[in-house]
């Protein structure tokens, strides 16, 4: 009786797994996807842009990045598609500590600015500055996959719009829309994953900042 009911669990996780989709780079299958058409310059976390990377990227040319020589750093947007409570906030919390980690090295990193900070008062004092923002959705899968094994099982999801606008103007810069994500695993698991691909998404990013004209 006990082996008949663990391999009945098990076909039934794999039932529920199956139905929450595969993993993959194309975000189409997202909750919370753009609508058709959404460019690169207007996507959000919660409309985010879909295609290629360079379908993700936007540049604006006529920019001088060289008049820039400090960036502050913003707190990044944290939300989910999932209800609060102490166990979500617990994870986009320690989610949120990498993004803002990465979110500070990745742009010092290039050597383009003499300043990178997280204290907007500090980075006012200097004159003009840009600032680096991210926009942050979590999707922790499906709800049946949740009841049946916990929070996190089923497909997850990370979407990340990284920017730099000029605060003055509201000029974007550059944006660049990145996601991660996993087919299946419990919280800790996918906290993991989604904080490796948040570290990658960042250090893309910061591979773009050379590119806006100089």
């Amino acid at each position: 009786m006990k082996w008949n009911g663990m391999l009945a669990q098990a076909v039934l996780l794999m039932i529920v797994m199956l139905g929450s989709g595969c993993a993959g780079s194309n975000p189409s299958n997202a909750t919370t996807q753009g609508p058709p058409g959404t460019t690169a310059r207007g996507s959000t976390a919660k409309r985010p842009a879909e295609g290629s990377h360079a379908d993700r990227t936007y540049i604006d040319t006529s920019a001088r990045l060289s008049e820039y020589k400090v960036i502050y750093v913003a707190p990044p947007t944290m939300d989910t598609t999932a209800e609060r409570d102490e166990k979500v906030n617990d994870f986009l919390r320690q989610l949120e500590i990498t993004i803002r980690s990465s979110g500070e090295g990745s742009p010092r990193g290039t050597g383009k600015f003499e300043l990178v900070t997280t204290n907007e008062q500090e980075a006012k004092a200097k004159g003009k500055y840009l600032v680096f923002h991210n926009d942050v959705l979590v999707h922790f899968g499906s709800t049946a996959a949740r009841m049946i094994v916990g929070m996190g099982a089923g497909r997850s999801k990370l979407i990340v719009v990284a920017s730099l606008e000029d605060p003055s103007t509201n000029n974007i810069l550059l944006k660049y829309t990145g996601w991660g994500g996993s087919v299946a695993g419990f919280g800790s698991q996918i906290l993991s994953k989604m904080q490796g691909d948040a570290v990658s998404i960042e250090n893309y990013f910061a591979g773009l900042v050379p590119k806006v004209s100089s």
